[in-house]
């Protein structure tokens, strides 16, 4: 190793020292630590409650909407959808229900610069989710949209 022996023999029995701490703290992890029990009953139960409560939460209905596609065919495609909005927190359905026509603004300015075909796709509607709630959240500096659901998805 270094060629002298005596500083050779040094780190062998450092190295051996160390080795048996790491040894000896795994076993005593393995043994001595036990994580703290849990009610797994009533956990579930509470989950089921909240998903419950959730989902009871009526949407923000919006009208059904038209928007022109990017196309560089000839023919004009378009997309007809109708959107249920989620909100994380019910007091704010008045303000959302208010601003109605600048989410339509946003879901044409985004749905009319996408492709019809990447809108065809499952991800291509996640993305245009994922884009609406995040510039609508970001101007109205709360998030206030939880879930967008598409009722209503056509494009022609």
């Amino acid at each position: 190793m270094t060629g002298n022996s005596g500083l050779d023999k040094i780190l062998l029995m450092l190295n051996g020292v160390v080795v048996l701490a790491a040894t000896g703290l795994v076993v005593f992890a393995h043994t001595q630590m036990n994580p703290a029990p849990t009610a797994q009953d009533a956990e579930f139960g509470n989950l089921i409650e909240n998903s419950v409560n959730e989902y009871q939460k009526p949407p923000v209905v919006l009208d059904e909407i038209l928007v022109n596609l990017y196309s560089r065919e000839a023919r004009l495609r378009f997309l007809n959808t109708q959107m249920n909005i989620i909100l994380f927190e019910e007091a704010d359905r008045e303000t959302v229900t208010q601003m109605k026509p600048f989410i339509f603004d946003i879901l044409i300015d985004i749905g009319g610069n996408m492709r019809p075909s990447e809108l065809n796709s499952v991800t291509g509607r996640l993305i245009l989710e994922e884009r609406i709630k995040n510039k609508f959240n970001e101007f109205s500096k709360k998030k206030l949209i939880k879930k967008i659901l598409f009722t209503k998805f056509i494009i022609q």
